[in-house]
């Protein structure tokens, strides 16, 4: 059996046993398995790191079962920009073409082909952001105060994959994932002024989780393009959370 046959198991096997209560891998659907067939899959010295050009598409998914809502347009936007900005400090891409946001009602794998022709790149950079979320009551304030008050906690599980897709033949070269965390508490009746609202703080909350899943998996992404790598720079910007109690690292 050959490693990228082995690779396309083993996130088969993850989709369908899942971990917890995490997301699991969502690109296998959207593009196919056949996608993960490729001899190169496993390879990190594959040809993508040396073309001057790539094409980028970020897609934040909701399609799976029991999965939260997706990160708004606005927080992708952002997350989009972040990438961008990654790939440009730590790889050798003279240019990066991004392509618009899909739509959720179009067929994934048919429009990165149409938009893969339009770009005119031999490789296309697809990440797919997606995450679970658990609720449930919580009471905010310390047991030994007169202030307890009630409220919901939420905690985000995200998880980013970053897949490199060869146009000619629609394969993967290459694919990893990261995985990010991020919770927070809110009181029943709000209390006090120009603070987020509950949907706001939510959305703040899945775009928190999911930057901090596609800094990881760009961690991956930059170590395979160090061998042909620009000096590293920082990425700047980051997500505030309201209400945010904790926050562990994974």
């Amino acid at each position: 059996m050959t490693l990228s046959k082995l690779l396309c198991l083993c996130v088969l096997a993850f989709t369908l046993l899942g971990c917890g209560a995490g997301p699991t891998p969502r690109l296998i659907h959207l593009v196919g398995k056949e996608a993960f067939e490729s001899q190169e899959l496993s390879s990190k010295n594959g040809e993508w790191l040396r073309v001057p050009t790539i094409g980028l598409v970020v897609h934040a998914d909701d399609t799976a079962q029991n999965s939260a809502p997706a990160i708004i347009s606005k927080y992708l936007e952002t997350l989009t920009r972040r990438t961008e900005t990654f790939l440009r400090q730590r790889c050798a891409f003279q240019d990066i073409v991004t392509a618009p946001p899909f739509s959720p009602a179009v067929n994934f794998s048919q429009e990165l082909k149409v938009q893969g022709q339009s770009l005119h790149v031999p490789y296309v950079i697809v990440v797919v952001l997606s995450s679970r979320e658990k609720i449930g009551p919580v009471t905010i304030g310390e047991a030994t105060m007169m202030t307890q008050m009630s409220g919901t906690g939420i905690e985000n599980s995200a998880l980013a994959e970053v897949g490199i897709l060869r146009l000619s033949d629609f394969q993967l070269v290459y694919w990893t994932q990261g995985r990010g965390f991020e919770s927070l508490e809110q009181l029943d009746v709000p209390i006090g002024k120009n603070r987020p609202s509950a949907i706001e703080a939510r959305d703040l909350l899945r775009a928190g989780a999911g930057q901090q899943a596609l800094d990881r998996a760009l961690e991956h992404v930059g170590t395979a393009c160090q061998p042909v790598a620009k000096p590293r720079l920082a990425v700047t910007g980051s997500f505030q959370i309201a209400d945010r109690v904790r926050s562990p690292v994974l």
